[in-house]
């Protein structure tokens, strides 16, 4: 019996990272964290793309960096109104995407000048300018400085202003509009595809010759003459790279891409890390199309995992600072301190930390549940728990669908058809008939026409079964005591896996 009565409002932290008023006191500095922080040039210096599921602390691991004693200055891009916005919405790039016209060099350059001008604001703005002012030194310079100069000064008004992606993107139409006009090509209606070749062309040039090629130069005057002052240690964040502005465009893939281009241009600048916090699905939708080759990401990646133990901890002190704060306790409480009763032949820690998936938010969101449910109770019990278990599922179930349903539109059928399968240990070849009325179910929940990789998920079991891999509610069990879930490293399923035992995930097993 625990000698603490809870009530409906207690909880152990907010779900959100930005209104969590437990993180700051509660934070765990994982290995993650740990490389993040650090600015040492070593084998994990580049480790800059934090990439994790819904859930795994991306945002927590940027807001605790914010407030890191070791870390001198820290700025965010917010890149929905910074860059985002500015091309979603122009008419003139929205007529060269109809001419299909590959945009991507002209969206790293954006990128690249939006780091650039966040960089130099953080560093020191007057510093650099005068830097510029200076009469060039006789000391051959490995940069070309009157080049950054006449970059500066054709943005003069607006270099580093809100307005600057408008403004960029202006010239460039200005400028493609006079070549053109010489040549007699016009941008819109219907061109043909030699024209379209040559505007393609024409993009290409002017990106590269009045855009990239410069501001080259201004990465190297940072590299030379900022990069080794190591006292100063910079962290520029971008964090909404998930938000649902961007899942429902087009050019979604294409931007982010082009952000991933351009940050690498700027590793070699020692003093300063431009953080990026991705979602997995989204990292997965950019190698689905084709936008990059996944290996030559992988010096840059650094993927969120949470082991047992951590979780744990981080129930641990939550659980303290809660009943410390609410109930002055003065002795130290862990989280089997509070929920200390068997539950299913099993402790109920343990129990609890099954039905996650191993990540802050599901344990967090767990207790939460189970706090509301005992408010004025005496003592938590099994009957509590088994309680918030079913509330936790529908929690995690819809969040589920809103991480995968714009890769997968149908993911709620998907995660439907599983509740088939009569035993949580299952294979292919045992349970035919079970997944023959799975693609009975899904066909009566599909429409005409919807598509090829929709039709092929619902005939063939074990692509639907890599679906459930890779959200996470099916794992491969490689013994009684190791089973394989889906991880960065290996995210969906081989070919060589269709003949393995695969066990569904204790949450996602209804019985």
């Amino acid at each position: 019996m625990t000698p603490y009565k809870f009530r409906s409002d207690d909880t152990i932290g907010n779900l959100d990272a930005e209104s969590d008023s437990f993180l700051s006191s509660c934070f765990l500095e994982s290995n993650v964290y740990k490389i993040l922080a650090n600015f040492e040039n070593n084998m994990d210096f580049t480790k800059r793309i934090i990439v994790g599921r819904t859930g795994s602390g991306k945002t927590a691991l940027l807001k605790q960096i914010k407030e890191d004693h070791r870390i001198k200055k820290t700025n965010e891009i917010e890149a929905e109104s910074t860059v985002f916005e500015h091309i979603k919405n122009n008419v003139f790039i929205s007529q060269l995407t109809d001419e299909k016209i590959d945009l991507r060099v002209f969206y790293k350059s954006l990128w690249v000048h939006v780091l650039l001008t966040k960089i130099i604001e953080t560093i020191d703005t007057d510093r650099f300018m005068d830097l510029l002012k200076k009469p060039l030194s006789t000391i051959k310079k490995r940069y070309n400085i009157e080049l950054a100069k006449d970059y500066i000064e054709s943005f003069s008004n607006g270099f580093f202003n809100d307005n600057i992606i408008s403004e960029m993107t202006d010239r460039m139409q200005n400028d493609l509009k006079a070549s053109f006009s010489i040549s007699g090509i016009g941008i819109s209606g219907g061109t043909s595809s030699d024209t379209s070749q040559k505007i393609q062309r024409e993009t290409s040039r002017y990106v590269s010759s009045e855009l990239l090629k410069k501001q080259k130069e201004i990465i190297k005057i940072i590299e030379d003459e900022f990069s080794n002052e190591h006292q100063i240690k910079i962290v520029i964040s971008i964090d909404d790279l998930d938000k649902s502005w961007l899942s429902s465009s087009e050019i979604r893939y294409d931007f982010i891409n082009a952000l991933l281009d351009a940050f690498k241009e700027l590793v070699n600048v020692k003093s300063v890390k431009i953080l990026i916090s991705i979602r997995t699905d989204i990292m997965m939708g950019i190698y689905k199309n084709n936008l990059r080759q996944e290996e030559k990401d992988k010096a840059f990646i650094l993927p969120i995992k949470w082991s047992r133990q951590e979780i744990s901890e981080i129930l641990d002190k939550r659980i303290n600072h809660l009943i410390k704060h609410r109930y002055q306790s003065k002795s130290d409480v862990s989280f089997s301190d509070v929920f200390s009763f068997p539950i299913k032949n099993t402790t109920v820690d343990n129990y609890i930390l099954d039905r996650t998936m191993l990540r802050p938010r599901d344990a967090i969101d767990f207790i939460n549940i189970c706090l509301s449910n005992s408010d004025g109770l005496n003592e938590m019990d099994e009957n509590l728990v088994l309680r918030s278990e079913e509330e936790f599922y529908t929690s995690r179930k819809q969040a589920l669908v809103k991480e995968w349903i714009s890769l997968y539109p149908h993911i709620k059928d998907y995660i439907d058809g599983i509740s088939f399968l009569l035993n949580s240990n299952f294979t292919i070849l045992e349970n035919k008939n079970t997944f023959e009325k799975i693609e009975e179910f899904l066909i009566s929940k599909s429409k005409d026409n919807e598509g090829i990789e929709h039709n092929k998920i619902v005939t063939n079991p074990f692509d639907l079964i890599n679906i459930w891999f890779m959200i996470g509610i099916v794992g491969i069990k490689k013994s009684d005591s190791l089973i394989i879930y889906s991880s960065f490293d290996k995210q969906e399923l081989d070919i060589t896996d269709q003949t393995k035992n695969f066990i569904i995930h204790p949450l996602f097993f209804r019985e």
